[in-house]
């Protein structure tokens, strides 16, 4: 009989992310840091004439599980804001936002990186001069042709057309279609769904470290918390996430969590 009691936690290698209704694998996170389990219950006392306690009754249980994924992760983010991650193909390009400081050549003409999307003839609307001395300079808006204040585009050739006169950088701010990008989109009426998570642990026996245990965490529905999403962008920060543990409103004896160790 295997009956274990307590162990060495060494690490949470995974955490999975899956659909309830279908069982399909929605996210995976890896790279875990400070995991934490914890539950609450609200308290109501019942109380004598004298205001002395009598008993205490708790109800509406519920857990939460939290921890640092030590990436950025576009899956996790995509949980959190209650969208899916959009992935580029060429059936659907996604469209990006590109800024560029592009030398002005001696034919007055800047090169854009990419081909510019939009309203034909007008895919870049706007163009501001950068001065020696770093800063703007005029603003140029495109036109059938290039006269004083005005620029033209050949969106094919990717290429702008200043005025007679013009030198030094140019920025230019526009947009691109590309096949090869990910896309997470918050949106202020979307929010997180039910998950299941199963919680991936490494257990050690405690007089013989040798002796490795694999356990699971098993929550059959876990929401992740939207009422405080931070994710620090700095090669430093780490991706938090928490996430509600609640019993299926159904089911009276409903399950917030299991705890399984196995042996083999």
């Amino acid at each position: 009989m295997f009956n274990p009691n307590e162990l060495v936690l060494e690490r949470v290698r995974s955490v999975e992310e899956y659909d309830p209704a279908t069982s399909e694998l929605l996210g995976r996170y890896t790279q875990i840091e400070e995991p934490s389990l914890k539950t609450s219950a609200d308290a109501q006392e019942v109380t004598d004439a004298m205001g002395s306690t009598v008993a205490t009754f708790y109800k509406a249980q519920k857990g939460n599980f939290s921890f640092n994924n030590s990436f950025f992760s576009l899956d996790l983010a995509a949980s959190q804001y209650g969208t899916e991650k959009a992935v580029s193909s060429d059936e659907n390009k996604i469209i990006m936002p590109v800024s560029e400081v592009i030398t002005i050549g001696a034919d007055h003409t800047a090169i854009l990186k990419y081909v510019p999307v939009g309203t034909v003839g007008a895919e870049v609307k706007y163009v501001k001069v950068i001065n020696e001395n770093n800063t703007f300079g005029d603003t140029y808006e495109v036109a059938a042709a290039a006269a004083d204040g005005k620029f033209t585009i050949d969106a094919a050739t990717k290429t702008i057309t200043l005025p007679d006169g013009v030198t030094g950088k140019v920025f230019v701010n526009y947009e691109r279609e590309t096949v090869r990008a990910a896309q997470v989109t918050k949106r202020s009426d979307n929010t997180p769904k039910i998950k299941t998570l199963l919680i991936h642990a490494i257990f050690h026996e405690i007089c013989n470290p040798n002796v490795i245990y694999a356990g699971v965490i098993r929550c059959p529905r876990a929401q992740i918390d939207p009422s405080s999403t931070e994710v620090t962008l700095s090669p430093e920060g780490k991706h938090p996430a928490s996430y509600i543990l609640q019993r299926d409103y159904c089911d009276e004896g409903g399950v917030l969590f299991d705890i399984i160790v196995s042996e083999d």
